[in-house]
């Protein structure tokens, strides 16, 4: 195939999942049960296409070329999405932790709790194989790529063990969306049941009820008789020179491109386990550097958050329409023993840890805390940040804020982390797997225990 062909699947391929994301943001709007489960369009869009695709009733005409590009577009696009994480990062300052200690707990809860699933995962697959199942080595890494990283780390799963060639890595992409997909469903579910609860214990200090969420964030998206919808982002700089988005994307990709040539080098000198390393890493190293770089410069003016924001928003979308629609459907089923266990007891140890933990631990307002880690450690961020508003609707205290930044520390911690367990996992087996991810679980709880008691 030339390279002029393959541009023409790879635009068919994004032809195909636009029509699923405009029809999902279709369903989203009407569709009530949606609209309670808050799921967003990319995940309907997704599932649309899945069952209507030709891993499921083949209802309508998709090339297999089409479906080669939707099986590996999350891999690839995972690259600038995680790259951006320490792009707009400001300098350290203006937060003392030693005064924060719902931070702390915050952070330790996040990201202790997000290695402990990734023991439980590991430990179901070691029981299974024990109990004469067929499964692969990775197996049980599913549960905290789709847990805590969602549908879009769904996708860097695959895309770090494809680059270790590892045979199953589609299976394995498909089996952290099945995980992705029970706990974004899951999170909203479980959180209003526990909410609900809470509120007739007592535990809440402001919300005895869900009334606070707006209209628009239930349909999803603004309606025309809205006084003020939100920027996208501040224009930097003036389109008879370069594009905002131009600027920032050139970035992104210039991080994500020398990501690939440093990975391929690492990898030609076989340097242990830096060889094993996936490129989204790299990616992310890069930019940080790419970042002291512009801030020594004086430029770091010229990026928005924002802006990257929406930039890595509107590349998740097609990451998680593209993920959803290629699950192997009969692949992934072979192993529904093992995820059914896998999912059931890593939701119940998620809402222990989070509930107890945070019950003991957080200083103020205890529970509208617990619902932001909760919701992350089993959705994404937004379903924490959901919850949180639910309990909290008129941010009366400081919940959504410490979750914020919490939330910001654990994901610049656990990223590079959960590159490393899956590059252990797969050179050293299950049983290492299971040794390391509890070792950083137990050191990410130590502060708390130490520093944080009422």
């Amino acid at each position: 195939m030339s390279i002029s062909d393959t541009l023409v699947v790879i635009i068919k391929a994004f032809a195909v999942f636009s029509v699923l994301l405009f029809i999902g943001a279709f369903l989203r709007a009407k569709i009530r049960l949606f609209q309670k489960l808050y799921l967003p369009a990319c995940v309907i869009g997704g599932f649309l296409g899945l069952i209507v695709g030709p891993n499921v009733l083949n209802l309508i005409p998709v090339s297999g070329d089409v479906m080669e590009v939707a099986s590996s577009l999350p891999g690839v696009l995972i690259v600038p999405v995680l790259a951006a994480v320490p792009m707009c990062m400001q300098r350290s300052g203006g937060i003392d932790l030693r005064k924060q200690r719902d931070i702390i707990t915050m952070f330790s809860i996040l990201t202790g709790g997000c290695f402990l699933q990734f023991v439980i995962g590991l430990l179901v697959n070691l029981g299974y194989s024990a109990a004469g199942g067929e499964s692969y080595s990775t197996f049980g890494l599913e549960l905290a790529f789709g847990f805590c990283g969602g549908h879009g780390m769904a996708g860097s799963l695959g895309s770090a063990l494809k680059d270790l060639n590892a045979p199953y890595w589609e299976v394995a992409q498909g089996v952290a969306s099945t995980s992705a997909t029970v706990g974004l469903i899951g999170a909203i579910v479980v959180g209003v049941v526990m909410l609900n609860m809470a509120v007739r214990k007592g535990y809440t200090s402001v919300m005895k009820g869900g009334e606070g969420i707006s209209e628009d964030f239930r349909l999803g998206y603004y309606r025309p008789v809205d006084e003020k919808r939100p920027s996208l982002g501040v224009q930097t700089t003036i389109s008879n020179s370069i594009e905002t988005l131009s600027l920032h994307m050139a970035l992104l990709l210039a991080a994500s491109g020398g990501a690939y040539i440093i990975g391929n080098w690492v990898s030609s000198l076989n340097i242990g386990i830096l060889s094993a390393m996936s490129t989204w890493f790299y990616a992310m190293i890069l930019m940080a550097v790419f970042w002291m770089i512009i801030q020594a410069f004086k430029i770091d003016f010229l990026f928005d958050e924002e802006v990257k924001n929406k930039i890595t928003g509107f590349l998740s979308d097609y990451i998680i329409v593209a993920a959803i629609m290629s699950i192997p459907i009969d692949l992934v089923l072979t192993y529904w023993i093992p995820m059914l266990i896998m999912f059931t007891v890593g939701m119940a140890i998620t809402i222990c840890v989070c509930y107890f933990i945070g019950k003991k631990y957080f200083r103020e307002y205890w529970f509208e805390k617990v619902l932001g880690p909760f919701g992350s450690n089993t959705g994404v961020y937004v379903s924490g940040m959901l919850l949180t508003k639910m309990a909290d609707p008129e941010l009366r205290t400081p919940a959504l804020k410490d979750y914020a930044l919490g939330y910001t520390l654990a994901s610049f911690v656990n990223t590079p982390l959960m590159a490393l367990m899956v590059s252990v996992t797969f050179m050293q087996g299950p049983l290492m797997g299971v040794f390391v991810a509890l070792v950083i679980s137990v050191i990410c709880f130590i502060p708390i225990v130490l520093f944080c008691r009422r």
